[in-house]
């Protein structure tokens, strides 16, 4: 069987798996997104200031600009914010996004729970979609399932954990 391993696995629905693998990847760490499916919501959200500080250095508003529904306040559907953040996680060299897949034998290296993950270790499992298998190893793991839907919050904590995983790593490599 084929593996594939990677630092950091983000697993569920909704604006929080996205979010986190732009945060991670602007900051150099690669990613894979399995089995992501938008939350359906077309009423606009206004952009709270917390939100539109971590979008903007990872250069997410510049392409969620189009989709706004206003621009001051920034007000966008949480159904456009995330087709239009899921094809610029598409075109992210460092973010790999597999839909209609998912993790069967999921197990947690409770051995190797470290300060590179802010809630636990290591995930290992088989990546399946129905018909063809693969071997998965993720350093890192995050099933947004445990995060909030509401498209603000979910910004927020999203980028909290990816910026918590990287600065984690950063220490280690720095003191390792």
């Amino acid at each position: 069987m084929a593996s594939i391993d990677t630092p950091l696995l983000v697993v569920g629905h909704g604006p929080a798996a996205l979010v986190a693998a732009k945060v991670a990847s602007g900051r150099g760490l690669s990613c894979l997104i399995v089995g992501h499916e938008p939350i359906v919501d077309d009423q606009p959200v206004v952009l709270d200031e917390e939100s539109l500080r971590v979008l903007e250095p990872n250069g997410v508003l510049g392409v969620l600009r189009p989709y706004a529904s206003a621009r001051a306040p920034f007000t966008i559907a949480p159904t456009l914010f995330e087709q239009a953040l899921k094809h610029h996680c598409v075109a992210d060299m460092l973010v790999t996004v597999y839909d209609r897949m998912w993790v069967d034998e999921q197990q947690v290296d409770e051995q190797q729970v470290d300060e590179l993950r802010p809630d636990g270790g290591a995930l290992s499992g088989v990546l399946t979609d129905g018909r063809s298998r693969w071997e998965l190893r993720a350093d890192a793991f995050l099933d947004v399932s445990a995060l909030p839907t509401e498209l603000n919050g979910a910004i927020r904590e999203a980028a909290r954990f990816a910026t918590a995983l990287v600065d984690g790593i950063s220490e280690s490599t720095a003191t390792g």
